[in-house]
């Protein structure tokens, strides 16, 4: 069944690179098309002898690129080969016995880690009841550790909030 599955995304995949493959072609040959045209345009404005010497040079030229665009494209389709080969090595090394539990393992002793950090730094301020609590515990585990209210710190908020509260606020110039 996987075998299949991977035959035919290979398959498809091939045949996407075979269209991408032919797309390049033919726009490669529109601009060498294009090229040509340029360099009759330029041999008719030239003389003869000229013309002759210009045209030899822009062919040699045309003829070089062209070399490098075909490198190129094989340089392109042995990566691309190089790739593929190297996504079937990871397939089968997730997919076998131990490896690929200890990959699932990783992955979610990783996600119940991170996880855990969100749900402890979540919080904006911690009410705790004790410094010896499990909360004060979590609270040494935060990120910002100014955000805990202890009960002997509760009486000195409130106070201080109500006489924040009865001063009259001041205006701005």
């Amino acid at each position: 069944m996987a075998d299949d599955t991977l035959a035919l995304f290979f398959r498809e995949a091939d045949v996407i690179a075979g269209r991408i493959r032919e797309r390049y072609q033919y726009r490669l040959k529109q601009e060498i098309a294009a090229k040509e045209r340029t360099i009759d345009i330029l041999v008719e404005k030239t003389s003869d002898a000229k013309a002759t010497r210009l045209a030899a040079h822009k062919l040699e030229k045309l003829q070089a690129w062209n070399k490098a665009q075909i490198e190129r494209q094989k340089l392109r389709h042995k990566r691309y080969e190089q790739f593929k080969g190297f996504l079937f090595w990871a397939g089968s090394w997730v997919g076998s016995g131990s490896s690929g539990t200890l990959f699932f393992i990783f992955a979610i002793l990783t996600f119940t880690t991170l996880t855990g950090l969100a749900v402890i730094n979540l919080p904006t301020n911690l009410s705790c009841p004790d410094k010896k609590s499990f909360c004060y515990l979590v609270y040494q585990m935060r990120l910002n550790n100014e955000s805990i209210i202890l009960p002997q710190q509760t009486k000195d908020i409130i106070a201080e909030y109500e006489r924040n509260k009865s001063k009259p606020k001041r205006r701005g110039k």
